[in-house]
């Protein structure tokens, strides 16, 4: 079962890589580079809302 509040807020933000290249440390990573952070991240954060709904059950 997925949250509709977080769904609601991941389909108002866009995370790629011109938006990691605004974090300081991040300015000098070339758009592969950027991709690969975004999709890194974005995996731990699916991990992370799975366990989170799996303890609020």
């Amino acid at each position: 079962m997925s949250n509709p509040i977080i769904e609601l807020k991941q389909k108002k933000r866009t995370f790629n890589s011109t938006w990691l290249k605004t974090y300081k440390g991040f300015e000098g990573y070339s758009e592969e580079e950027a991709e690969n952070i975004i999709e890194q991240l974005q995996k731990l954060a699916d991990i992370v809302c799975n366990h989170v709904q799996k303890i609020k059950k």
